[in-house]
């Protein structure tokens, strides 16, 4: 299915696209997508079109997806992809709009331009969105305070229908300033407990051989397999959790590495000891913003808090790499707020379709919902922090902690 409709942008017309298939409607327009994220300045690499493709094709091969864009000429302005699902909500049959995304994608958005031009794309992919049969609810996951799924959200809202978002998770995140105090901008807001472990640790480790950072901006297949087998050492692998556990997972982040290596924004990063790996970060780089994505380290060196020193020796390279956020990404644990306080918030966003079905719906799923946890004194503040998950590497006293 594919049809279009317009709007005179200025001089120009900008025309919508609605399309249904398969993953091969991504790789169709990849090339220009990739290009619509770049010029969008929008520094997320979750958004980009390989995400979605690599998704698409380890977890969700038969998935029935559409994709909304909008259209200048042959400019692509804005995309909304999307898999449809039937589900259950509020035990009543539904049919369900999602980006194409899982935990793995760690992110979803949709992608627009910038600038007026942008709002205008976000108005007309909302337009289209709304007269496409046959759906009752766009719910998706992970969606990142103000990102472009947000902002269709609260589009969506100021016209009168029903939306709704819930926090689920907070992020942790460095921006990389200027030195203060003596200290390098990524140490100046640690304590001074913390700085002293890292030394420590660093000088221990050192007396026991070589210790040097490997980076590999390539998806070096050896590089792949290490960062796997160190994930898959410990806790993850004997939870089943780890990336080498299920063949697809394993594609999912082949297929990412890949892709990230080709646009140049892959960060395969190996704390070693006389040359093995006792911590691996598989990282991302985008324009001086840095996202851990996955981590692991050797358990038994887990005393020296080998994950903090990988990421102070990844940090020692703002300069050379050109960094100036270090994003950790997944929900803010412990180990993270030695280094960093500022938080992002992430929701699960839903939009309702403007219908007698889609408003029961809100009035079941949210609305009635909201109503019980009131009375039970139970609603959620969402201008209290959420607490921190996980307990820290090694003891507080080994980890550097304040207690």
């Amino acid at each position: 299915m594919s049809r279009a409709e317009g709007k005179k942008i200025t001089d120009r017309t900008m025309i919508t696209r609605v399309e249904s298939g398969g993953v091969d409607l991504v790789d169709r327009i990849a090339a220009e997508w990739r290009r619509l994220c770049d010029e969008s300045g929008d520094e997320e690499v979750f958004y980009r079109p390989e995400w979605a493709q690599a998704y698409l094709r380890a977890f969700d091969q038969d998935a029935e997806v559409i994709v909304i864009s909008a259209w200048s000429e042959d400019r692509l302005r804005g995309v909304l992809p999307l898999v449809q699902r039937r589900v259950s909500m509020s035990g009543l049959p539904v049919i369900q709009l999602t980006i194409p995304a899982n935990v793995h994608s760690l992110h979803a958005s949709l992608t627009v331009c910038p600038g007026a031009e942008g709002a205008a794309a976000l108005q007309l992919l909302w337009r289209a969105l709304a007269r496409l049969p046959g759906w009752d609810v766009v719910d998706v996951a992970n969606v990142v305070e103000g990102n472009g799924l947000d902002r269709l959200r609260e589009l969506v809202r100021a016209a009168g229908c029903p939306t709704a978002r819930k926090r689920t998770s907070q992020t942790l995140y460095l921006a990389i300033g200027e030195a203060s105090g003596g200290q390098p901008p990524w140490l100046a807001g640690t304590r001074p407990k913390f700085r002293s472990h890292l030394r420590r640790a660093r000088r221990q480790l050192e007396e026991q051989g070589a210790l040097k950072l490997k980076h590999f901006a390539t998806a070096d297949p050896a590089a792949l397999e290490r960062f796997y087998e160190l994930e898959a050492s410990g806790w993850k692998g004997a939870e089943g959790t780890a990336i080498k556990c299920d063949p697809r997972t394993r594609q999912f982040y082949d297929h990412v590495a890949q892709a990230a290596a080709r646009d140049g924004y892959l960060s395969l990063d190996f704390l070693e000891l006389n040359g093995k790996a006792i911590a691996a970060h598989f990282g991302f780089n985008l324009r001086g913003k840095y996202f851990l994505a996955k981590a692991g380290y050797d358990e038994s060196f887990r005393r020296y808090g080998p994950g903090q020193l990988l990421v102070n020796e990844v940090l020692e390279e703002s300069p050379q790499r050109g960094l100036r956020e270090f994003d950790f990404v997944g929900p803010a644990t412990w180990d993270e707020s030695r280094w960093a306080s500022s938080r992002r918030s992430n929701y699960r966003v839903f939009i309702f379709r403007p219908s007698w079905y889609g408003r029961l719906l809100y009035r079941l799923q949210i609305s009635w919902r909201d109503a019980v946890w009131r009375l039970m004194g139970e609603q959620e503040d969402e201008s209290i922090p959420l607490e921190l998950k996980s307990k820290p590497q090694g003891s507080d006293k080994d980890a550097g902690g304040d207690s």
